[in-house]
């Protein structure tokens, strides 16, 4: 049958609910691979960041994020040169990836998470405390 037969109603096919139920699928799909191409993966955050303030004032700390696994994630160790007193005491151990976010873990066990800005710079929410963000060295 034909697109052109006469006993189509309106010249549309008889199959045209399957062609749409196939459109929504391909919209679900192509947006589902769009969202997992977006977030990132272990592989590429791990390295070496500075550790930035308030105003992105670099602190002179460096944290070095390995894709190695460590207890509650991958090992996170911060330089022994690191004179912020806060991110001394935090001492980030492990690190990892929870719903898109940037997990540190620290010694004693709490966590801090950072959300990934299209500058390429991970900032922890404003909300848990003091301005702190992580750049890629």
């Amino acid at each position: 049958m034909t697109l052109t037969s006469p006993s189509l109603r309106g010249g549309i096919s008889p199959d045209f609910g399957f062609w749409r139920r196939g459109f929504w699928i391909a919209v679900a799909l192509l947006s589902s691979l769009t969202a997992t191409a977006a977030e990132p993966r272990t592989g590429d955050i791990a390295g070496r960041y500075a550790i930035l303030r308030a105003e992105d004032r670099d602190t002179g700390c460096m944290l070095t994020l390995e894709a190695r696994p460590a207890q509650g994630g991958n090992k996170a160790q911060l330089a022994p040169a690191c004179r912020d007193n806060g991110v001394v005491i935090f001492d980030p151990v492990a690190w990892s990836l929870e719903r898109g976010r940037l997990a540190l873990t620290a010694r004693k066990g709490h966590k801090t998470f950072f959300e990934h800005h299209p500058d390429g710079v991970w900032r922890r929410d404003a909300k848990e405390g003091k301005a702190l963000s992580l750049r890629r060295m």
